[in-house]
């Protein structure tokens, strides 16, 4: 017997059996149980209740009041509850999948489809041209659909990722063991957020920069980690990108054009006298896009790396237009 025979026997058992089934019983009715030390055979059924748990079925252990004990599929935690859905609720989730199958950087696509068809449309039918809610992905660098489907599918099963990641104008990618919490869309690009095992503490990393990404592959059935039950992905993608935890925090200032000031005000809090404005960001290189926004409006005074990225990015413009000379 395969082991995918063998799961799907044991699952039939256990939802049929009108009291739980104890593991001497599964050794008479499994020959793959039967043979071994107590040990062995525990330790390959602890293997397939993982495989399971892996899938979604979710195997229990009970004692009855009459001292009985033995295995049981716990239907509530396994199976999801009938839905009830009229035309219209049906309509706006199929317009809601199309869309995100119109990205072709949307992980989980075929899982989408699937469901798609569950709700009674049919998965092949043309893709409209709509976008997510949050702009379809449009930084994705060849091969960056790819390592977005490994990083869901290392966040579902919860497995440590190793990363290679080059920060915006770094001149060398860095590695380093994440545990991936949640994946987002965001203006037009992905973030990964997830505990960096460099720093000890939970960071974002834009997908588009992540050069490669690869799964821890020992123990496949077993989580590497369990998500905080603190962490709140939506909280997450409510953030300023000001916030995103990309770096230590450090102290920006910024002079703005009166005329423009008030624009930013919500975002920055107000200015001193001079137009000032002074600004705590763990996310840099935002900071730096968003003073390029406004031109010559605003100048970044502080912090020295700031300044530099500024530069960076204005010669880049200028040598991109053929100027001899950028301004430094």
């Amino acid at each position: 017997m395969d082991r995918l025979e063998r799961l799907l026997d044991l699952v039939h058992v256990l939802q049929t059996a009108p009291r739980p089934v104890p593991l001497s019983a599964l050794k008479d009715q499994f020959a793959d149980y039967a043979e071994g030390s107590d040990e062995a055979v525990r330790r390959k059924f602890e293997r397939d209740k993982a495989e399971l748990a892996r899938i979604g079925v979710v195997l229990r252990y009970v004692e009855d009041e009459e001292g009985d004990a033995g295995y049981f599929v716990d239907a509530e935690a396994t199976y999801l509850p009938d839905l009830p859905l009229d035309e219209a609720d049906r309509a706006v989730l199929a317009t809601a999948a199309q869309a995100a199958l119109a990205d072709p950087s949307f992980p989980h696509r075929r899982a989408l489809r699937l469901a798609l068809a569950k709700l009674g449309a049919t998965p092949d039918d043309a893709v409209p041209e709509v976008h997510l809610a949050h702009g379809a992905a449009d930084d994705l660098p060849e091969g960056g659909a790819s390592r977005l489907e490994a990083l869901g599918a290392a966040l579902t099963a919860r497995k440590r990722v190793r990363l290679r990641y080059r920060k915006a104008r770094a001149d060398d990618a860095t590695e380093r063991d994440v545990d991936p919490y949640g994946l987002f869309l965001r203006r037009g690009a992905w973030y990964l957020v997830g505990r960096d095992h460099r720093s000890g503490e939970t960071r974002m990393f834009r997908v588009s920069r992540i050069e490669e990404a690869t799964p821890n592959t020992k123990k496949p059935g077993t989580p590497d980690f369990e998500v905080p039950a603190d962490f709140d992905l939506d909280a997450v993608m409510r953030t300023s990108p000001l916030r995103y935890a990309v770096h230590a925090p450090v102290e920006a200032r910024v002079r703005v054009d009166p005329d423009v000031a008030f624009l930013l005000e919500r975002q920055w809090g107000p200015p001193d006298a001079d137009g000032v404005f002074t600004v705590e960001t763990t996310h840099l290189d935002f900071l730096v896009d968003q003073v390029l926004g406004l031109g010559r409006r605003a100048e970044l005074l502080a912090p020295p790396e700031g300044r530099a990225r500024v530069a960076a990015a204005l010669r880049a413009v200028l040598e991109a237009h053929g100027a001899e000379e950028a301004a430094s």
